[in-house]
């Protein structure tokens, strides 16, 4: 064997000339080395002198080539034009809960009285408006002495932070989807700021929210780990200025959305968390719950509606963006797929808990070692003077076939055995998925790029719209107004 057959490099495997002249001896290498049997996987190592790649040399240069793949321009596309879905004035009519033609009177009128009011952009069967400008909608029209209508459902001072974490043991059940649509859902059907915690290290209900501007992009941004005061095992800070906690909330391109994203913290968030747990007087479990009442405490919701017009009764555009910074009026956790002290916190920070479940024999025996595996570590951890999970918790039956007998009897028998558990509204399996994800967006902000494929993105929208119809009655017990679309969903798939 020649020398340059000795030394083919191979891109793929990292050994990647530099200078001119080795660019050039590496091109006759290649050359003369076409009939040697390709080296895939990097493991033909002839050279006895050169060491092994390393795993890490290895991942490195596996995380740079997947930036290179297909899927890439289109995710760079959507960072650089998130939600550039525009809406219709009926459309806005129906997200603000009001009649045709008292949208149409409204967006006529306003303007003409209001300078703030949002006049929105010219479209091709008349005038189009951004979620922006429906959110700022809800808040002018709320503050009016005279509203006809409820539009905005923001907290009260002193009203209690909701918490819904959506957990799970098994992947691939739709969890950060599901997540991510109820966020979505929150801030365009109710005008809610919503802030979102990815306890996710994969990051993927942060895809859902974030652009081409996004700290977490950057690798800038703080995760759950820093706002509970875990991230560094060496120095661990349970009692972080609330202050520096406040900031870590990064705005999105979604209006009334905060995250907080994920990242590589949150596994030095269960490595401190286990060297805490050897001081009897931490509860480990109930670190991010204490965090997120700490936080609450300093920075709960101050402002109301009323509070937004001046004195002349003309609207307060400053203050109207201040109070949409000032608070949440829920908060939503995304947890990974797997029971760690971190995916523990999450769960026990929980005013309610959904579980997205596909129902095949083996995921619900999953499901079974999860439920089993947390009820037994609340049983001997859990304190008595602590409140863990006050609120209704349910089984979200996800991915459901239609077509398919066992998928859809495997819900009702469950659902009839313990009502109170088995949501009876569930997400169907549907094209429209992959199709939105390819786009890295949700049914909320996609836009099919074909006729062919509305039909699947309607059905699938209406899907969503019944769950998280129903979700909002399980957090809320009615204090949110129901839309229907649960109601709907029922009578056509169980009557």
């Amino acid at each position: 064997m020649t020398t340059h057959e000795q030394h083919t490099p191979d891109y793929f495997c990292g050994n990647n000339p530099s200078s001119d002249l080795d660019q050039v001896t590496a091109t006759e290498e290649i050359v003369q080395s076409q009939t040697q049997e390709p080296n895939y996987f990097c493991g033909n190592n002839p050279s006895p002198e050169a060491p092994a790649p390393m795993l890490e040399d290895f991942f490195t240069r596996l995380a740079d080539e997947m930036k290179t793949v297909g899927s890439t321009l289109k995710r760079d596309l959507t960072m650089k034009g998130r939600l550039e879905r525009r809406f219709l004035g009926r459309e806005v009519g129906d997200l603000l809960g009001v009649t045709d033609n008292y949208i149409q009177r409204i967006l006529t009128e306003e303007p003409e009285n209001n300078p703030a009011f949002p006049r929105g952009e010219p479209g091709a069967r008349g005038s189009v408006y951004s979620l922006s400008d429906v959110m700022l909608m809800r808040a002018i029209l709320e503050s009016r002495v005279s509203a006809k209508y409820k539009y905005l459902y923001w907290r009260e001072p002193g009203d209690p932070l909701p918490v819904v974490t959506f957990g799970a043991q098994k992947g691939g059940t739709g969890k950060s989807l599901t997540a991510a649509h109820f966020a979505q859902y929150l801030t365009m059907q109710y005008g809610l700021r919503v802030g979102i915690i990815d306890c996710d290290p994969q990051a993927t209900v942060s895809l859902y929210f974030a652009d081409q501007n996004s700290p977490m992009l950057t690798g800038e941004a703080q995760t759950v780990a820093a706002f509970m005061g875990v991230e560094n095992y060496k120095s661990p800070n349970l009692e972080r200025p609330v202050e520096e906690m406040h900031v870590m909330w990064t705005n999105t391109p979604w209006p009334g959305a905060k995250l907080m994203p994920a990242g590589a913290q949150i596994q030095n968030g269960d490595l401190t968390l286990l060297m805490l747990a050897e001081d009897v007087d931490i509860s480990t479990h109930s670190v991010l719950q204490k965090a997120i009442k700490r936080w609450d405490d300093a920075y709960g919701p101050r402002t109301t509606a009323a509070d937004l017009r001046n004195e002349d009764g003309s609207f307060n555009l400053e203050r109207y963006h201040a109070a949409m910074d000032e608070t949440v009026d829920v908060i939503i956790i995304d947890q990974q797929p797997s029971l760690t002290l971190m995916q523990l916190n999450g769960l026990v920070a929980a005013t309610n808990v959904v579980i997205p479940q596909t129902m095949k024999g083996f995921d619900l025996s999953t499901l079974g070692s999860y439920a089993n595996a947390v009820a037994q570590y609340l049983k001997r951890n859990a304190r008595e003077d602590e409140v863990i999970g006050a609120g209704k918790h349910i089984v979200l039956p996800t991915i459901i076939q239609g077509v398919n007998e066992q998928d859809t009897d495997q819900v009702a028998d469950l659902y009839y055995d313990r009502e109170d558990m088995i949501s009876q509204v569930f997400y169907s399996r549907s094209e429209a998925v992959s199709n939105a994800a390819e786009y890295y967006k949700s049914i909320y902000e996609y836009v099919p790029e074909t006729r062919g494929k509305r039909p699947s993105a309607k059905a699938f929208t209406d899907n969503a719209n019944a769950v998280n119809d129903h979700l909002v009655d399980l957090v809320w017990n009615g204090k949110l107004p129901s839309k229907g679309f649960a109601d709907t969903f029922i009578q056509q798939k169980w009557s």
